[in-house]
């Protein structure tokens, strides 16, 4: 052997050892989170169902923004019961995103809660720059006058606009404004189902406030939704 084909070699076996090291060290972590997030399920009285829902595919199809994107889709540490008189499921939610050669894997933590009363299908998450330039050319994102300050920190946008106006009401849209801005929530509605989620894994110690944090969301979309059929109901 060749003594310069020694260092290349050696430069290899790291950083093969390195990549072993970091696997099994983000297997150890998971395991570790599972365990924690199983502890925490009995003790808000949630049934822990761990990955099994990721076999029944049918189920994950609720057709909002989050679930649309990317690739290698996976839901871990799922977990179910009810909250504030609502279903509700927290889970981690996974999927990667492709740019070229260089691919990233990101997981978020998220809130579904379910009821009986429906909600347009739509997507609302904190405006940034690229989002005011893309609106200036395709007009997508749905303002309210009469709440400039919500217009301004969110993006909102959805297939039927005059349901999703019908659903944000006065008093939704204060609400809402009304947010921490920094959480940066991310909302999104599809038919009996409202997601809501942030840009990040939430830890263990912070699922408390976390699920306290969007049930209270909820409860005020689905009371919005609710008063949309109380007035249908006037009407007719």
């Amino acid at each position: 052997m060749e003594t310069s084909s020694v260092p290349i070699i050696v430069s290899v076996g790291f950083m093969i050892a390195v990549i072993i090291v970091v696997i099994v060290l983000s297997q150890i972590r998971a395991q570790k989170r599972t365990e924690a997030l199983t502890a925490f399920a009995q003790e808000i009285g949630f049934a822990f169902k761990g990955d099994s829902w990721n076999h029944q595919p049918k189920a994950h199809q609720l057709g909002t923004a989050l679930f649309g994107r990317g690739s290698g889709r996976r839901f871990s540490n799922f977990m179910t019961g009810t909250d504030s008189g609502l279903e509700t499921s927290l889970f981690d939610y996974s999927y990667t995103i492709s740019t070229g050669k260089s691919s990233s894997t990101i997981t978020q933590t998220v809130a579904a809660y379910s009821s009986d009363l429906s909600l347009p299908l739509f997507e609302m998450r904190p405006e940034g720059f690229f989002d005011r330039v893309g609106d200036a050319l395709v007009h997508s994102d749905i303002d309210f006058e009469s709440n400039p300050d919500f217009s301004q920190k969110y993006l909102l946008r959805g297939p039927s606009e005059e349901g999703i106006r019908r659903l944000f009401s006065p008093a939704l849209l204060t609400f809402l404004e009304n947010l921490p801005l920094d959480k940066k929530w991310h909302i999104e509605g599809c038919d009996t189902n409202l997601i809501i989620y942030r840009s990040l894994t939430v830890s263990v110690e912070g699922l408390h406030s976390f699920l306290e944090q969007t049930s209270t969301i909820a409860r005020t979309f689905f009371n919005s939704s609710a008063g949309l059929s109380k007035a249908g109901t006037t009407k007719q």
